[in-house]
C-alpha cells in the first residue's frame, strides 16, 4: 500500500492564481470600465450571472482553501475558523443570488445584496485577522500579519472614499488578499517555528 503523502501545494497555488487572473480580467470584459460607478461586477454580470458565479466561487473558494492550508501549516486549526470560512462561501453565494436588482431605489433585493456583500467581506477577512489575533502569542510575526489584514480591509473604505463605488473596490482588495495568502503559504516570508524556537 502506497502511503506517500500527496503534495497539494500546486493545487492551492493554482486555485489562487486562477482566481487572481480571473478577478482582474473579468471587470474589463464586454467594454466595461471598472472605474465607473456602473462598472461593478454586479451590474456587469446581472445578465451574465454564470460569470459572476464563477468569480464568486473561484475567489471565495481559493481564499478558503488557502486559509485552511495556512491553519494546517501552523498547526492551529479550529472549528471556529472553519465556520467563518463556510460563512464566507455562503455569503458570496447570496451575493450571486441577489444579482439583477433595481438600483433606482433601496428595494429588498438590493438591500439583501448589499448585506450579503458586507457579510462576505467581513467573514473573509475575519477568517484571517482573527486567526492571527487569537494566535498572536504563538508566532512573532502574527501581530504584523494582523496589521496587514486590517490594511487590506481598510483599502475597501479608502477606494470608496477616493474613487467612489466601482469594480476597483472588488478588484484591488481581493487581489491583495490573494497575494497575501500566497506570500504566507508559499514563500519564505513567514516560516513555521520549530518547537525549540517557540520555547525561546
Amino acid at each position: 500500500m502506497n502511503t506517500k503523502k500527496i503534495n497539494a501545494e500546486p493545487f492551492y497555488m493554482s486555485a489562487l492564481l486562477c482566481a487572481f487572473v480571473y478577478g482582474l480580467v473579468l471587470p474589463f470584459c464586454w467594454g466595461n470600465n471598472p472605474a465607473s460607478e456602473l462598472g461593478t461586477l454586479s451590474l456587469l454580470c446581472e445578465d451574465r450571472k454564470i460569470f459572476f458565479w464563477i468569480w464568486g466561487l473561484l475567489t471565495s473558494g481559493s481564499i478558503v482553501l488557502n486559509a485552511q492550508y495556512m491553519y494546517r501549516k501552523f498547526s492551529m486549526k479550529s472549528r471556529f475558523f472553519d465556520v467563518l470560512c463556510v460563512l464566507s462561501i455562503v455569503s458570496v453565494s447570496l451575493v450571486a443570488l441577489t444579482l439583477g436588482h433595481s438600483i433606482e431605489d433601496w428595494n429588498p433585493k438590493r438591500i439583501a445584496h448589499w448585506v450579503a456583500t458586507g457579510c462576505f467581506i467581513v467573514f473573509t477577512l475575519a477568517s484571517l485577522a482573527l486567526f492571527f489575533i487569537f494566535n498572536r502569542k504563538k508566532h512573532p510575526k502574527f501581530n504584523m500579519l494582523t496589521f496587514c489584514t486590517l490594511i487590506i480591509f481598510a483599502s475597501f473604505a479608502v477606494i470608496f472614499a477616493v474613487l467612489g463605488k466601482s469594480a476597483l473596490m472588488e478588484m484591488i482588495p481581493v487581489a491583495l488578499i490573494e497575494i497575501f495568502l500566497f506570500a504566507i503559504n508559499f514563500t519564505p516570508w513567514i516560516k513555521v517555528q520549530t518547537r525549540q524556537e517557540e520555547l525561546v
